[in-house]
């Protein structure tokens, strides 16, 4: 992919029991990606990952706030009340 004029490769693991996970959730919830990476490289990874169309909306880097060097992610443009909104975190 390019990123910054450059090409560069990207490659990508996928957890065991991820479409298990992702379609368990997706059955029960409105799933959202926010995600700090650039819509650029984040949008074709999720078209992949999700061939099930699971995740109802995707945020990227776009709609973070930049704050000390790094991207915040501000859950209040979810629009939605956050005393409803479970938060995961890859890790």
């Amino acid at each position: 992919m390019e990123v910054d004029g450059k090409l560069v490769d990207v490659y990508v693991l996928k957890r065991p029991w991820c479409d298990h996970f992702m379609e368990s959730v997706g059955a029960r919830f409105e799933v959202v990606v926010f995600t700090a990476s650039l819509a650029k490289y984040a949008d074709p990874l999720l078209d992949l990952l999700d061939k099930q169309q699971l995740v109802r909306w995707r945020l990227f880097r776009e709609s973070c706030f930049p704050y000390e060097g790094n991207y915040v992610k501000d859950l209040s443009c979810l629009g939605r009340d956050l005393s409803q909104t479970i938060i995961g975190e890859r890790r």
